[in-house]
């Protein structure tokens, strides 16, 4: 039967004791319920010296291994390879014993780098991507310009360095939900289902996770690639058909281009804000009786939502703690300072701020204007 020889019954008893092993051990059971007892201040200070003893244990390591593959001890132990070693004996996945080791020979070579990777300024990802470009010649000055730069921001840096071609559109078939695996260079084995102009821009994908890609191939050019629903490809070539008489050729650049300007014409808030000749010369002329009355209600005037979308430079003005800014351009919204219920103005841009979603929920409850009911919403 289905359970391989086990009576309904049994295999009922077999699923309670697995559920009783996948229980957690008093260790981290204490460790979990000691985490929620600490207050937010020390839970903060914590996780910061977490960070920093990750960012010193992953140099450190990196050394051990660095020199570990230097003395070819893997052979010794019975393994093929250092790979082989770290899969099989340490416990890493093959996406991660790859990046490891391929850092460790990188620090190794530049043992100067070490001090970026224990400080936090410069993470696997950034190493693995300096790896092919780095020379003798080079790698002091490609070095300074990686430190602190994000995966996205190092990408573009070294596509500006080394452009690629572009490639003409293509469509690919894919199944709902693709087996990922290491990266080629780790495995050995081309992911199939992997468009080819994307391999190894990405490292491991969940199963079943969907897949995107941006990558720069010049300061002035990037490749995108996602997986997309049927639908979407129909739309894409009605809008085709729609607009060839404006593009002949059809690319998706252009196609997409035109109706993503079109979208953000109507849509987007910036453009929408602009004012137009009308509302100019409405500014200069008297107010009017009935716009008098608005004054000091809740509505934000177009005049001072302008100013303050200028003022912020239409991202989030939240501010963390440490004086960092959020920054954000996702969800914004018009916050007020001094909350209107309890007497703050709406036609004063001082008293107004742009706020991310996230962050305008976070001032509300901070201003105790977020009930229970409306934030569990």
């Amino acid at each position: 039967n289905f359970l391989g020889g086990h009576s309904v019954r049994e295999g009922n008893s077999l699923r309670s004791e697995s559920r009783e092993t996948m229980k957690p051990s008093e260790e981290i059971r204490g460790r979990i319920e000691s985490c929620r007892q600490l207050d937010d201040q020390t839970l903060r200070q914590d996780l910061r010296f977490l960070a920093q003893r990750e960012h010193h244990s992953l140099g450190t390591l990196l050394i051990h291994l660095g020199e570990y593959d230097r003395r070819r001890l893997s052979e010794e132990e019975g393994y093929q390879s250092t790979y082989s070693y770290c899969v099989k004996c340490l416990g890493y996945d093959e996406s991660g014993a790859y990046r490891r080791i391929q850092a460790a020979r990188i620090c190794k070579r530049y043992p100067h780098i070490l001090d970026y990777v224990i400080s936090g300024e410069l993470s696997l990802s950034s190493l693995l991507l300096l790896s092919p470009v780095l020379t003798d010649a080079n790698h002091e000055s490609l070095i300074a310009e990686a430190r602190g730069k994000s995966k996205r921001e190092l990408e573009t840096h070294l596509a500006g360095l080394d452009p690629r071609p572009a490639s003409p559109d293509a469509w690919h078939s894919m199944p709902a939900a693709p087996l990922w695996g290491a990266p080629a260079a780790a495995s050995g084995i081309q992911n199939p289902h992997m468009p080819a102009q994307f391999s190894g821009v990405l490292g491991a994908q969940p199963p079943g996770g969907e897949w995107q890609a941006v990558m720069p191939l010049s300061l002035e050019r990037v490749r995108i690639g996602f997986d997309a629903a049927v639908v979407l490809m129909r739309l894409i070539e009605r809008a085709k058909q729609v607009l060839r008489h404006k593009y002949p050729e059809g690319r998706l650049e252009d196609v997409l281009r035109d109706a993503l300007e079109t979208l953000l014409e109507r849509k987007d808030p910036q453009k929408r804000l602009a004012p137009t000749e009308a509302e100019l010369v409405a500014e200069l002329a008297p107010e009017p009786r009935f716009l008098a009355a608005w004054r000091g209600g809740r509505y934000i005037p177009a005049r001072i939502k302008r100013a303050v979308w200028q003022r912020d430079d239409g991202r989030c003005a939240w501010r963390f703690e440490d004086g960092a800014l959020c920054g954000s351009r996702d969800a914004l919204e018009f916050d007020h300072f001094r909350p209107f219920a309890k007497g703050g103005r709406s036609d004063d841009a001082r008293n107004v701020r742009l706020l991310c979603r996230m962050h305008n929920r976070v001032a509300a409850r901070a201003a105790g204007m977020l009930s229970g009911a409306r934030e569990a919403s």
